[in-house]
């Protein structure tokens, strides 16, 4: 078998659908669905993918079980809110293929990614041209680490796909609302555990600053127009969240110092 492609799940039932249709050039379809109470799992049986529930304790975690599931040779792995075009198709197939002499020369691939945010693709802001990591020989894969912004270790070359990936990011302010509310607990928790001094004022101004400067200035995400100021704002505003939660961590800790010291 040459290429496995594996779907990360976890409530995705609204995108689910328009993945798994561009990934039919797949020699397998593999979902690692991470507690979905949605009809993520139905949607996903009826197209005869194979469906392996795991607990949600991560991302790094699903993408192991995946490729510890794969038959393939290759390992394609995409998120339920994005798509494979026809262009990326043909590329990710001739790279697949045992004929393929660039097979041989890379073991792994980053592809580029297209962000529409908003139903707009963001060309600025730092979001393009966004290469992420996705397809794998499995012989040279060590496993995924990290428990937000996951990565994989690699036995061998990098090559790079510059056909992009598509990726349906946040389509509405709920839904960036929503990606915050998941997320900032745990960004939080991160700094925590890698202990970040009190939160003080300044840490707020400097965080928010640094989105602002980056991602406004640096990277000129004006230029994308109104979708781009509001991600640029969404940006500091998550980045507000984020210390406000760690602020009350660790207001936590040091009101009940017992109970902290109970967790560890």
């Amino acid at each position: 078998m040459k290429l496995s492609a594996i779907v990360i799940t976890n409530n995705s039932a609204a995108k689910i659908k328009g993945c798994l249709k561009s990934l039919k050039f797949a020699d397998e379809i593999i979902v690692v669905d991470s507690g979905s109470t949605d009809k993520t799992k139905e949607l996903v049986e009826k197209t005869g993918a194979r469906v392996f529930e795991v607990e949600n304790v991560g991302y790094s975690h699903s993408r192991n079980v995946g490729a510890q599931k794969a038959k393939g040779e290759w390992l394609l792995y995409i998120d339920a809110d994005e798509r494979v075009t026809p262009e990326l198709e043909k590329a990710i197939s001739v790279i697949a293929s045992p004929v393929a002499g660039l097979a041989m020369t890379f073991q792994s691939y980053k592809i580029y990614r297209k962000n529409i945010i908003l139903g707009k693709w963001l060309k600025h802001g730092g979001w393009w041209p966004d290469p992420v990591h996705r397809l794998i020989k499995k012989s040279a894969l060590k496993e995924w680490t990290g428990k937000l912004h996951e990565y994989p270790i690699i036995d061998g070359n990098v090559g790079l796909i510059t056909e992009p990936l598509v990726h349906f990011s946040k389509g509405s302010i709920s839904e960036m609302v929503k990606n915050s509310r998941d997320f900032v607990p745990i960004e939080a928790q991160l700094k925590s555990d890698a202990g970040h001094p009190p939160v003080k004022i300044y840490h707020f101004v400097l965080a928010m600053w640094r989105e602002f400067w980056t991602r406004g200035i640096l990277k000129a995400g004006w230029l994308d127009g109104i979708v781009g100021i509001i991600e640029i704002f969404y940006q500091m505003f998550h980045q507000f969240m984020v210390y406000s939660i760690l602020w009350q961590m660790q207001q936590s800790s040091f009101r009940h110092p017992e109970r902290n010291k109970k967790s560890r």
